[in-house]
């Protein structure tokens, strides 16, 4: 083995991101919503670009929220969610509505966040909860996808995202 050919981590969220279209939109959205940066894409991944040029690449969902979450502009939740109703992306239905993340280690209740955009694609809303929950205020955040076929809740606790929690499917 040399090394040369890259090395692609696993990602528990390449379900709900996975795609050009998908990817496109979240990094609109997250160029929109912080400053100093600009974030593309490339195939399988994602592209953070500096006013000065400087540029790193990311193929995991996670990582690329590490990056641009120091340059977030928005000062709360509300203005996040504001922003999220007010952003036109991708609208193409979800391909993966059945997927389920990780299962997270509950022990005590969140508040949940970003209700006003509940119609939001599931990929702006996880891009969305991803970077409030690495820089916004507050220790424990929740946020709810009711609408796909395997509906659940996301839950973050110190900056992390620990998982989701099934919700009951909604009735036909």
């Amino acid at each position: 083995m040399c090394g040369a050919c890259a090395r692609i981590a696993p990602d528990w969220a390449g379900p709900m991101v996975s795609g050009p279209i998908r990817r496109a939109s979240i990094g609109r959205f997250l160029t929109g919503v912080c400053r100093g940066i600009k974030v593309g894409t490339f195939p399988g991944g994602w592209t953070v670009t500096r006013q000065t040029g400087a540029a790193r690449t990311t193929s995991n969902f996670d990582e690329l929220l590490d990056l641009v979450a120091p340059h977030c502009a928005v000062p709360g939740w509300e203005a996040l969610d504001a922003a999220l109703v007010e952003y036109r992306g991708s609208a193409r239905a979800e391909e993966f509505s059945d997927y389920l993340p990780p299962p997270a280690d509950v022990r005590s209740a969140s508040a949940v966040v970003l209700v006003r955009s509940g119609a939001a694609p599931t990929h702006l809303r996880l891009a969305a909860f991803g970077l409030g929950v690495r820089a916004l205020e507050g220790h424990s955040a929740a946020v709810e996808f009711p609408h796909r076929l395997a509906p659940f809740t996301m839950v973050a606790v110190d900056g992390t995202i620990l998982g989701s929690v099934p919700l009951p499917a909604p009735a036909p």
